[in-house]
């Protein structure tokens, strides 16, 4: 009595469904057929051997559907059954049983011909399909007529459950490797420099196009930290941001940093990065980020910073800037009592420059009034152009009339010499208000109009010196 039999159920029926073999090698094994990559390391092998050894079979043969390979074990008196090398595999269309079962080919009558004409050697025949969609076959043959008893067919049973979880494994193993190599070639091909990294911020991967931002080979980053070649201004940032990725207190973040070019340069880049966890605990297992060159981009921000601070004709701060400075000057004054001067200038005779020389005369006169202000004063003095021919000095620590006046009488004196322009002599001269604080109080707006009130005392006294404001 077969498995099926004593189990309660009918025996199963054969049929004749062949499946396609590769060229057979030059080997002692009637069963070695090309095999391809893809599945070479399947230890389905070990199956065949396993269930040879569990159900005393002579000939244990696994098989994916859809494919020409086949695993083999065989007894050695096997060893010239060339029919095995046709032998079908597949039960019957009607079999809905798995395990399946043909106790004796010769007792199929009509039914069994299709086996008979092809391998009338075979007498015996189990099988079982595995794998999510039953795509794999475990099937024993003999030669002789035989039963199977229902713990045999629970260890068939077990052995379908191993190699279904083989070859599940081994499908994972191909996504997980289908994605790495989808991963490279996004990589490889981005204009970005792609790094993978531990939690720890060793750098695992790094993508060929760091060459073009950093001048290094892949090979000479990868293994080391990126803290190693960050600008030193950047370190406290950049390290701060490390730290919560290696507690893992962020999914997604950003960050601008320089870093060191081979050669020795200092480059602006932006990285986003990205924590990357194991998929069913949720564990930290590193980070992916895409960094990529941000220079332009800073300069243009420079540039930008630079034109909405600064006269763009003279090169010194605006208006803006000298509102701050002043701000500063105040809070310093009453918080130490230290006190300060503004100087406010207007040009003597600069409309007549504009109007008989050209305004290309009246720009050149402007630069150089604005580099000689800059060279005779001290670096901490604030110049600005507010507009015009007009300009206003913030002068810090110096609120002693007989000291602004040796400063005043210096400027003025400067000022007055000749503006070399082509072939012209360009001569202008400068008035001056100037007021102290805290003399003339502390409250900005006050202190400005009070310059310009001194400003136009010394216009109308003959222009080309300069009036202290009024004490309050």
């Amino acid at each position: 009595m077969d498995f099926a039999e004593r189990d309660g159920m009918e025996p199963s029926l054969g049929c004749d469904v062949r499946v396609g073999l590769g060229e057979p090698q030059h080997s002692d094994n009637p069963l070695q057929t090309n095999i391809r990559s893809d599945s070479c390391d399947l230890r389905f092998d070990a199956i065949c051997r396993l269930a040879r050894a569990l159900l005393s079979a002579p000939v244990a043969i696994v098989h994916l559907r859809g494919t020409p390979t086949r695993w083999t074990d065989f007894a050695p008196e096997a060893r010239s059954w060339r029919w095995l090398q046709t032998v079908p595999l597949e039960p019957p269309a009607d079999v809905v049983e798995n395990p399946w079962l043909i106790g004796d080919t010769l007792d199929l009558g009509n039914a069994g011909l299709g086996w008979l004409d092809v391998t009338p050697q075979v007498r015996f025949v189990a099988g079982v399909a595995f794998g999510p969609e039953g795509e794999g076959l475990l099937s024993l043959f003999d030669i002789h007529p035989r039963g199977f008893c229902g713990k045999e067919a629970r260890h068939l049973r077990d052995l379908s459950v191993i190699a279904g979880e083989n070859l599940e494994l081994r499908r994972k193993a191909q996504t997980e490797s289908q994605q790495a190599a989808d991963f490279r070639l996004l990589a490889e091909s981005s204009t970005d420099t792609i790094v993978r990294g531990t939690p720890d911020g060793v750098r695992r991967y790094i993508s060929p196009s760091v060459r073009a931002l950093l001048g290094y080979e892949p090979e000479e980053l990868v293994g080391r930290r990126a803290i190693e070649i960050v600008h030193p201004d950047d370190e406290p940032r950049f390290n701060n941001l490390m730290q919560r990725l290696h507690r893992g207190e962020f999914e997604i973040a950003e960050i601008e940093i320089r870093q060191r070019h081979k050669d020795g340069s200092w480059i602006w880049m932006e990285a986003a990065i990205r924590l990357t966890r194991e998929p069913l605990t949720g564990e930290l297992t590193g980070y992916v980020a895409s960094v990529r060159g941000i220079e332009r981009r800073k300069e243009l921000e420079t540039r930008l910073e630079y034109l909405a601070s600064h006269d763009t004709l003279t090169g010194l701060p605006n208006r803006a800037v000298f509102d701050q400075h002043l701000a500063e000057a105040i809070a310093k004054y009453s918080l130490s009592g230290q006190g300060f001067a503004l100087l406010y200038l207007d040009l003597d005779h600069f409309k007549r420059i504009n109007d008989t020389c050209g305004h290309p005369a009246g720009d050149a006169v402007l630069r150089a009034v604005a580099q000689r202000l800059r060279s005779a004063l001290r670096p901490r003095d604030v110049v600005v152009r507010i507009g015009g021919d007009e300009f206003i000095i913030l002068l810090e620590g110096s609120a002693e009339p007989g000291d602004i006046a040796v400063i005043a009488t210096r400027l003025i004196s400067r000022l007055d010499e000749p503006v070399a322009h082509g072939q012209q002599k360009l001569t202008v001269g400068v008035s001056m208000g100037i007021a102290c604080a805290p003399e003339c109080g502390i409250e900005p707006d006050g202190l400005i109009a009070a310059a310009d009130r001194a400003l136009y005392a010394a216009k109308q006294s003959g222009r080309g010196c300069f009036r202290l404001a009024r004490t309050k």
